[in-house]
C-alpha cells in the first residue's frame, strides 16, 4: 500500500475514544476515511441489527411463510462485552501455529448492502477447507458483530466468543484430515474493516478496508497471509448501484426483494490473502482502460467467440471523477505490461482502480486496487501511487510476506518497482530523482536505528515506517548494483516464480539472488536487512603531488555495523573533470588516490545513486 502521512498514534487514540462510547452504550461516532473520504454515520450500538438476507440464494436466510424474519437485536450486556472484549485494531493475535488446525481454501461471503443508511448489514460466511486430524474445534479471527448460527457440514454446532476469536465446536473429532464446511448467519453494524459512508453528492457507499488484519471485523476467517484461499462475493446492492470486488465479474441478478446481487469469484489457481479480500459499493463511473498483459494473464476471462487474453484495466470512480480518472490512470494498462514483461505474468483476472474510502493512498488489493479518495476530489492523484499499488500485485499480493515482521518482501519491493517504470519509461535521471527523494527519507528515519526485519512489537501499524518502504527499496537498488542487472533480474523472476500465490521471507529473497548471482549474500543480508543505520561517512580530500587523496571515515553509531560498500566519487573542476574513481571500504576507514586529479575544485560523492548513505565532505 502507499502509506499516507498522518499520526497513527493519534489515529489509534481515536479507536479508543470511540470504543469507549461503546462501553458505555452511547452513540457510535464515525472515522473520516483518507482526510476527505466517507465516514461512518453516526449508529446508535443497541440498533445494530442482525438482518435475514433477502438474496435469493441458495444458502441464505429463506423468509419465513408469513413474511420475512424480524431482525434479531443483540442483548445490551451482551454487546456491550463484545465491545469491551474486542482490541485494538492491528495488533498481531494469534501466533500462526494457532491457525493450522482448519486450513481455508476457500470463501463464499453473501453480502447484503441494500440499506447502506443503516450502517449495518446481514451475511452468511461459507468456509469451507481442511480440517486437521484430531482437531475438535475451529478458531476464527471475527470481532464484533453478532452472529446468528453455525453449522459444519450442514449440521447446527456449539460456538462461542472470545476477544477477537470466534470459535466453532467442540466437535468429534477426526482420526484423518478431512474437508469441512462452516457456514456462519451473522451481522450488525462494523466497527472497523468495512466501512459505510456517503460520497460527496451524500449518496451511500460502502467499501472494505483490511490491511493488515481488519478484515476479522466484518467476515471470519483465518486472518493471516500465511493462509491463502479463494473467494466469491455475492454482493445485494439497491438499484442504481454497483458492486465491485475482487476477481471476475459472474454475473447479476435480481435479488429475492429488490436491488441486483453482483457476483464475483476469484480464479481457483489464483488464492489471495484476507487482507485484499474487498468489496465496494456506490454509484460508480466507469471507464475501460483497455486490455494488458495480453497472452500474459492466465487468470483472466477468455473473451467471447475467442481471441487473445487479456486483463481488462478500468478505473472505478465516484460520481464525477469519471473523467478525471481516466485522464489520471492513461498510463495503468502500460504499467501491467511493463510488470508483466519484467517480473512475470499477471497474476489475476482484471485489474480496477477504484475511488474509495480507504485510510491509506492506495491499497493494493488482489485485482482491485483502493485508492483514497480525497486524491482524486483535489485532482492530486501522482502516478507514483498508481505504480506503487500495480507492483503490489506482484509483491505483497502473489507473493506475500510469510511473517507481518518481514512487511519488506511486500512494502520494500513495491518502493522499488514503482521508480523502476519511470526509469524504463521516463528515463534515468526521472529514476535517480526518485531514489535520492527516497534515499533521504529513509536516513532520516525515526526508525533507523532498527533492523528492517523487527519483530519486537505487536503493533502491526508500527511496521508503516521507513524501514519497510524506502531502505527496503535501497537494498533491493544496491542488490542490483551489487550482482548486475542481468542476475538481479533474474533473481527477482526466480524468487517471484518459486513463491507464486504463496508467501516468503528474507532468507527466500537472499537464496533467489545467491542462485541467480552465484554468490554468497549472506553479509549483504546482515548489515541491510538484519542490521540497524547506515553508513554515515566523513570524507575529507586534497591533492598530495600530483594525485588527489580522500580519507573516508564511517562515523555512524558504534552499535551500527561497520559497512562494506563500494563507493564512487566524481572529480569536478580542474584538468580531471569528470573523472570517476571507486573503493570498497570494509572498515571504519579507507582511502582513496586518483592518480592525476591534484587541483580539483571538488569532489562528487555517489554520482549515480547507488549507495544508501550519507557523506560530508570537506576540503584538507
Amino acid at each position: 500500500m502507499t502509506r499516507l502521512r498522518f499520526a497513527m498514534e493519534s489515529d489509534r487514540r481515536r479507536v479508543l475514544a470511540r470504543r469507549s462510547m461503546h462501553r458505555h452504550g452511547g452513540a457510535r461516532e464515525a472515522s473520516s476515511q483518507d482526510g476527505g473520504g466517507p465516514g461512518r454515520r453516526t449508529v446508535v450500538l443497541l440498533a445494530a441489527l442482525v438482518m435475514c438476507l433477502p438474496l435469493g440464494l441458495s444458502s441464505g436466510c429463506r423468509p419465513a411463510p408469513e413474511g420475512p424474519r424480524p431482525p434479531r437485536i443483540p442483548t445490551e450486556q451482551a454487546t456491550l462485552d463484545a465491545a469491551s472484549a474486542a482490541p485494538d485494531p492491528g495488533i498481531e493475535l494469534r501466533r500462526p501455529a494457532d491457525r493450522t488446525g482448519f486450513d481455508i481454501a476457500h470463501y463464499r461471503l453473501e453480502l447484503d448492502l441494500s440499506r447502506p443508511a443503516s450502517g449495518a448489514f446481514g451475511a452468511v460466511a461459507t468456509l469451507r477447507g481442511a480440517l486437521g486430524a484430531g482437531a475438535d474445534r475451529v478458531d476464527l479471527d471475527f470481532i464484533g458483530l453478532t452472529v446468528a448460527s453455525v453449522t459444519m457440514d450442514g449440521v447446527a454446532v456449539e460456538f462461542g466468543r472470545g476477544g477477537s476469536v470466534l470459535t466453532v465446536g467442540p466437535f468429534e473429532a477426526a482420526a484423518a484430515e478431512v474437508e469441512r464446511e462452516i457456514r456462519i448467519e451473522y451481522g450488525g453494524a462494523p466497527e472497523n474493516g468495512l466501512f459505510f459512508g456517503e460520497d460527496r453528492n451524500g449518496e451511500p457507499a460502502v467499501f472494505a478496508d483490511n490491511w493488515p488484519n481488519r478484515a476479522r471485523w466484518w467476515f471470519p476467517s483465518n486472518d493471516h497471509p500465511l493462509d491463502k484461499a479463494t473467494a466469491r462475493f455475492e454482493v445485494l446492492a439497491p438499484e442504481g448501484y454497483e458492486v465491485i470486488a475482487n476477481g471476475r465479474l459472474v454475473e447479476t441478478r435480481p435479488g429475492a426483494e429488490g436491488g441486483t446481487v453482483w457476483v464475483w469469484e476469484t480464479d481457483p489457481g489464483a488464492p489471495i490473502p484476507s487482507y485484499t479480500m474487498v468489496v465496494g459499493m456506490a454509484r460508480f463511473e466507469r471507464r475501460p482502460l483497455g486490455g494488458a498483459g495480453c497472452g500474459l494473464s492466465p487468470a483472466a476471462p477468455r473473451p467471447e467467440g475467442g481471441g487473445e487474453v487479456c486483463a481488462a484495466v478500468s478505473v472505478w470512480a465516484l460520481a464525477g471523477d469519471g473523467d478525471y480518472g481516466a485522464e489520471r490512470f492513461s498510463r495503468a494498462p502500460d504499467m501491467l505490461d511493463f510488470y508483466t514483461e519484467l517480473i512475470g505474468p499477471y497474476p489475476y483476472e482484471k485489474l480496477a482502480h477504484v475511488e474509495s474510502s480507504t485510510r491509506f493512498g492506495g491499497m493494493e488489493n488482489s485485482s482491485a486496487i483502493f485508492y483514497g479518495r480525497g486524491a482524486w476530489e483535489e485532482r492530486r492523484m501522482g502516478e507514483g501511487v498508481i505504480a506503487h499499488e500495480t507492483a503490489h500485485q506482484w509483491f505483497g499480493d502473489a507473493v506475500s510476506p510469510a511473517s507481518w515482521s518481514h512487511l519488506w518482501v511486500s512494502e520494500g519491493f513495491a518502493s522499488y518497482f514503482g521508480p523502476l517504470y519511470f526509469e524504463a519509461r521516463d528515463g534515468t535521471e526521472a529514476f535517480q530523482a526518485l531514489m535520492r527523494a527516497s534515499r533521504e527519507v529513509a536516513v532520516g528515519s525515526d526508525v533507523v536505528g532498527q533492523a528492517i526485519v523487527d519483530s519486537s512489537s505487536n503493533q502491526l501499524f508500527d511496521l508503516l515506517n521507513r524501514n519497510n518502504y524506502q531502505k527496503g527499496a535501497w537494498v533491493l537498488h544496491m542488490l542490483r548494483h551489487q550482482v548486475g542487472d542481468e542476475a538481479f533480474f533474474r533473481g527477482i523472476r526466480d524468487y517471484y516464480g518459486s513463491h507464486l500465490h504463496d508467501v516468503a521471507l528474507t532468507g527466500d529473497v537472499r537464496a533467489a539472488f545467491e542462485r541467480a548471482s552465484g554468490r554468497e549474500l549472506g553479509w549483504f543480508f546482515d548489515q541491510w536487512v538484519h542490521g540497524p543505520g547506515h553508513p554515515r561517512l566523513e570524507v575529507e580530500w586534497g591533492s598530495e603531488a600530483e594525485d588527489l587523496v580522500l580519507s573516508i571515515r564511517q562515523v555512524q553509531p558504534a552499535e551500527w555495523p561497520a559497512f562494506t560498500l563500494d563507493l564512487e566519487f566524481e572529480v569536478e573542476g580542474g584538468g580531471a573533470d569528470g573523472r570517476r574513481a571507486s573503493v570498497r571500504v570494509d572498515s571504519r576507514e579507507a582511502t582513496l588516490r586518483i592518480p592525476g586529479a591534484a587541483g580539483a575544485d571538488g569532489v562528487r560523492f555517489d554520482p549515480d545513486v547507488s549507495v544508501l548513505a550519507t557523506a560530508e565532505l570537506r576540503r584538507r
